[in-house]
């Protein structure tokens, strides 16, 4: 469930590297993607996978207001 969390965390950012999203902005945009699949999604896995995608340098967690993409984790989830 984590890697299907993480993949749609990575649709859901700026398909740009370095441009920045909030914390807020992907979890709407994962929750519409997860109610339009029917799955549950819990804000737990959410931060779980946010934190897995930040330590395999997916992307950049600087605070909730400035979540940026890297090219390593565009080009990975592409």
């Amino acid at each position: 469930m984590i890697e299907r969390i993480k993949r749609l965390i990575m649709e859901s950012l700026p398909y740009e590297p370095g441009k920045q999203t909030t914390y807020e902005a992907v979890y709407t945009d994962v929750g519409s993607y997860c109610t339009d699949l029917g799955i549950q999604i819990e804000e737990n896995s959410f931060n779980r996978a946010l934190h897995f995608l930040h330590t395999e340098q997916c992307l950049v967690y600087f605070d909730p207001t400035n979540i940026k993409p890297t090219q390593y984790g565009l080009n990975k989830y592409k």
